[in-house]
């Protein structure tokens, strides 16, 4: 239940490290994708960073993005602890929706616990580049 779980405590309350960062995620030190971030601000019920998140799979394709907040810090603890437990990449589908129209649609792979670390800034900046992300993706 969320109502038991702790706050978690920022080392760092400004989020450095996440905005316009990029970390790895591995699976016995293979990489299979990068995490993304950017931090913008949340400004109700109180003024507070707000990370933004978006995993990029090696063949290019970004997954939708996600938000975390406090006072749980749901992605930023796990992060901070070295892992991410997300999913494996999914298979994109095609499926028809309302008046006929094409819905491309992913469904989502197991769940996966993968080793996660931030990339040195300059190396977080080319890979930014590299993996084509915009303020858009998130």
């Amino acid at each position: 239940m969320l109502s038991d779980m702790r706050c978690y405590e920022l080392p760092d309350p400004a989020l450095r490290a996440y905005d316009r960062g990029v970390g790895t995620l591995r699976v016995s030190g293979e990489v299979r994708g990068y995490l993304a971030s950017v931090v913008g601000e949340i400004k109700f019920p109180a003024r507070a960073p707000w990370p933004w998140f978006v995993v990029v799979w090696l063949d290019g394709t970004k997954e939708r993005s996600f938000e975390d907040y406090g006072p749980h810090w749901c992605t930023v603890s796990e992060l901070d602890a070295g892992y991410f437990d997300h999913y494996e990449q999914g298979t994109r589908k095609d499926r028809r929706g309302w008046f006929g129209r094409t819905i491309k649609d992913t469904e989502q792979g197991p769940p996966r616990r993968y080793e996660f670390a931030w990339l040195p800034a300059d190396e977080a900046a080319e890979k930014w580049v590299e993996l084509r992300l915009t303020d858009n993706d998130f």
